[in-house]
């Protein structure tokens, strides 16, 4: 039963017990002494005995006075306490003392009857005592209605404390101490506690109701409390009186383990015991130590310097990576140095500078340089020099950040410090600047190429206007160049390039500009300079340094080179119009000889653009259809027969009229016209010469003359093969003819697409050979079929003992290898009987008829005298 209610009882049983000493029998018992008879006459009332009558009757009007207001305040109590005392309880307190009261009142006439005898002083004295006693009784009423108060305000007291714990989100334990018999009142022999209030959320969290563990033993509902240690701690509060406050790993059987955060304080004899379940909060912390372990880590590993300042700029944290960079130990910066000691001071200077102008305010010089764009909130991310304790110095990239608190200065946070992470960059700066440098210099010798020299160029222009000066542009071509390359390969062509590059800059001045444009040529800008004439001795001073002999390896070679030259502002005004007519010009030192110097003329201005409208009308000419194939008879030298045709290409301009193919092929190698242009040659060729041999009613050969531009064509052989097979020509009535420089390439992909042509049954054959440079390995080397003898030596072979000997040797050496071989510019009888005479198996020219379009190659046929060339082949043999 709860101590506030066994106060109650007390009280109830106490007031009555009280009641029954302090007043006697009722009135008319007392009386009966004094001469008051039983049926209540007053015959014997009279001196002493009428003082103790009086007397009598305030004792009894005390006792029926005290006993209305202790059932009164019963009743109130019962009142107050209505929640939780039982209403039957109340009912039962109040019958009790009302039985009680009754029976003192019979006691009354059973007690002080059989003492009448003894006289009214006896009376007088026990009516006295009564008052007094009575008197007494409602002296101690003040005291118990205090008594009373009390008790409702520890019922109020105990009300909120139910309602606090009941409410509370923590579970709230009341535990009694429990000791052992030997010496009860020793707190040193507690030997285990037992629950004596739980509030809600303690039921939830060891997982029972109140009705099962009020009065349990805590070692028998939490047997872990023993070996935890948690038993002996709450004995240490019982008997110190020391509150205790820790965290504690909890298991319950059945259930996982969680953390919960414990206070236990001493309440009486035990102990008051507040947890609270913080398994998620360690969890988090624990999450958080991760965190901060890893990022910690990170740091620690990081393969990038990482600095932090104060927001003064003083180091406070260094990570290894940033010893190993800066050569500084973490001791030598933080907490002694500003973060500026690593910077150079120049750049720092002007990077306020640059700073003030972006901000629009002034910014000092030193640590504020760093963090005046971190202080607003954004990441600086900048090159910077480091300088290290050595004194060396490295580029890196630095990004500097303000690291900020939760809270304070507005919405971001108070700036804490600042954090600079930086990474060496000084190998790919010296990359860039290397990229950079190959993106305007020429990787081979090292000069500036078209992208430099058009800045040059520029800059050079820009300073003539300012200062009235002339600026002279020389375009530099090395002779035969391409003969050199194609013979000794391309390592001494390389090789040359270099060496000539040098000659070209001993040659000039070093303020002058020597770039290289690709290939062999070379530019020379000289700028600033009196008159023309110093432009020329530049010039001839040029062709001096490199008509020098070129050692390349263990060869000694002597190479020339045609320049060309135009002035700014006399002939050009711009970049474009400069380089434009230097060509021009070079193009005229190479006609008038080579290894010499053209000046550019305005005379020249229309020729030049004559040339591009020459040009531009071949763009045309394809389109337009002014281009034709002509078609020359190849004729047997054994039977007089006619074997083939060589398709001939023509332009007929529609002002200039027909122009030859000397003028015109060698503008389309250069512009690129020749692959669209050959191709519309091969397709042709193959339709018309289908065409040819369904109206003679024979097979013909069809030789196609290709130049190298168009043989280094990847789709070349499924070009030829789509040719043939729209035009359904047999592939054994097609042969390609190549120069030898095609031949002597001697590239992978040469020799793939002959192997390709081979494959589709074309034939191949060698034009104009002797003037070239191919060596007889070459034609061991890739399979041909016919070798074409140039007609520079033909023509002169019947009068010409050194051409005669040449086409003799040529002769012998193709039947030798097994090869037919056919002469060009057959134009006489006495050519063709050489030729006789020399078994060559072939012959082509005028002297059996001149290109003629495909409509007219049925007259031609007509006129060969095929009779006569076989008598003459008889009589000779």
């Amino acid at each position: 039963m709860p101590s506030r209610t066994r106060l109650i009882v007390s009280f109830a049983l106490f007031a009555p017990t009280a009641l029954i000493v302090l007043t006697g029998p009722g009135p008319i018992a007392a009386l009966r002494p004094f001469g008051v008879t039983g049926d209540g006459s007053w015959a014997g009332l009279t001196g002493l005995g009428g003082r103790a009558v009086t007397l009598s009757l305030i004792a009894d009007g005390l006792a029926w006075l005290t006993c209305l207001v202790a059932c009164l305040l019963i009743l109130r109590l019962a009142y107050v306490l209505r929640d939780r005392v039982p209403l039957g309880l109340t009912s039962y307190i109040l019958g009790l003392f009302l039985m009680c009261f009754g029976v003192q009142r019979v006691m009354g006439y059973a007690l002080w009857g059989p003492l009448q005898w003894m006289g009214p002083d006896l009376q007088m004295i026990r009516a006295s005592v009564s008052v007094v006693v009575a008197m007494s009784a409602a002296v101690l009423f003040p005291y118990a209605r205090a008594m009373i108060r009390a008790v409702v305000a520890a019922g109020k007291e105990h009300e909120m404390f139910v309602v606090a714990a009941e409410s509370s989100l923590d579970a709230f334990y009341i535990l009694e101490s429990v000791r052992d018999g030997a010496n009860k009142d020793d707190a040193k022999n507690i030997v285990d506690f037992r629950f004596f209030y739980v509030n809600a959320n303690g039921e939830r969290r060891l997982g029972r109701t109140r009705k099962q563990l009020l009065g349990r033993s805590l070692i028998e509902v939490v047997p872990f409390v023993v070996s935890s240690g948690l038993l002996e701690l709450y004995k240490q509060v019982v008997i110190s009186g020391a509150p205790f406050s820790d965290e504690h790993m909890m298991q319950l059987e059945g259930a996982e383990p969680y953390w919960i955060a414990m206070q236990v304080v001493k309440l009486g004899d035990g102990v008051a015991v507040t947890n609270r379940d913080v398994t998620e909060e360690h969890a988090r912390l624990h999450q958080i130590a991760d965190m901060n372990e890893f990022t910690q880590s990170m740091i620690e590993n990081a393969p990038f310097s990482i600095i932090a300042t104060d927001p003064a700029g003083t180091v406070t944290a260094m990570n290894p990576a940033a010893e190993s960079l800066t050569f500084y130990r973490k001791h030598e910066l933080i907490g002694r140095h500003s973060m500026v000691m690593l910077h150079d001071s120049a750049e720092i200077s002007v990077r306020a500078v640059q700073l003030s102008k972006d901000l629009k305010r002034p910014v000092q010089a030193g640590f504020n340089s760093l963090i005046a764009k971190p202080k607003q909130g954004q990441t600086d991310e900048r090159e910077w020099t480091y300088v290290r304790k050595d004194g060396s110095r490295i580029w890196v990239n630095l990004a500097m950040t303000a690291l900020k608190t939760g809270g304070g200065e507005a919405e971001g946070g108070k700036i804490a410090g600042y954090l600079g992470i930086a990474f060496d960059i000084t190998e790919r700066k010296k990359l860039t600047e290397y990229v950079n440098h190959l993106a305007h210099h020429d990787q081979l010798t090292g000069l500036p190429n078209r992208v430099l020299l058009d800045d040059r160029m520029r800059q050079a222009i820009q300073r003539a206007k300012r200062n009235r000066h002339k600026v002279a542009v020389f375009m530099v071509d090395i002779d035969h160049f391409k003969r050199i390359n194609d013979s000794l390969g391309h390592a001494a062509g390389d090789s040359l390039l270099d060496a000539v590059a040098k000659k070209l800059c001993s040659a000039v001045r070093q303020t002058d500009t020597v770039a290289r444009m690709g290939g062999d040529e070379f530019v020379i800008v000289m700028p600033e300079f009196r008159d023309q004439r110093d432009a020329e001795r530049c010039a001839e001073v040029i062709l001096q340094k490199v008509a020098t002999p070129t050692m390349l390896g263990d060869r000694e070679v002597n190479v020339t080179v045609s320049i060309g030259l135009c002035i700014f502002p006399d002939c050009a005004g711009d970049v474009d119009a400069l380089l434009r007519n230097a060509d021009a010009a070079l193009y005229e030192a190479k006609e008038g000889g080579r290894n010499s110097y053209h000046v550019f003329n305005k005379c020249m201005v229309e020729a030049t653009a004559d040339k591009l409208e020459f040009e531009q009308d071949l763009r045309h000419a394809l389109t337009n259809g002014e281009l034709t194939l002509h078609y020359q008879p190849q004729v047997s030298c054994v039977t007089g027969d006619l074997i083939g045709m060589e398709a001939l290409l023509r332009w007929t301009h529609p002002r200039r009229g027909p122009i030859a193919p000397a003028q015109f092929i060698p503008l389309a190698e250069v512009t690129g016209l020749i692959v669209p242009i050959g191709e519309w040659a091969i397709r042709t060729a193959c339709h018309e010469g289908k065409e040819l041999q369904d109206r003679l009613g024979r097979e013909l050969l069809i030789a196609v003359n290709l130049s190298p531009r168009q043989f280094r064509q990847k789709n070349l052989a499924s070009l030829v093969e789509t040719a043939l097979r729209e035009a359904g020509l047999p592939a054994r009535c097609l042969e390609i003819e190549i120069t030898e420089q095609t031949l002597m390439s001697n590239s992978a992909a040469t020799k793939e697409t002959l192997t390709q042509l081979r494959a589709l049954g074309v034939k191949i054959a060698i034009d104009d050979f002797g003037t070239g440079f191919a060596s007889f390995s070459y034609l061991l080397q890739y399979e041909v079929d016919r070798l074409k003898i140039d007609r520079s030596f033909v023509e002169r072979s019947a009068e010409d003992p050194s051409a005669a000997a040449i086409v003799r040797a040529i002769i012998s050496m193709a039947h030798g290898l097994n090869l037919k071989v056919v002469a060009e510019g057959v134009e006489t009888f006495d050519q063709l009987s050489f030729l006789l005479r020399r078994r060559c198996d072939e012959a082509q020219g005028f002297y059996f008829g001149e290109p003629v379009p495909a409509a007219m190659v049925g007259e031609i046929t007509r006129s060969i005298t095929q009779p006569q060339i076989a008598e003459l082949a008889e009589a000779i043999g």
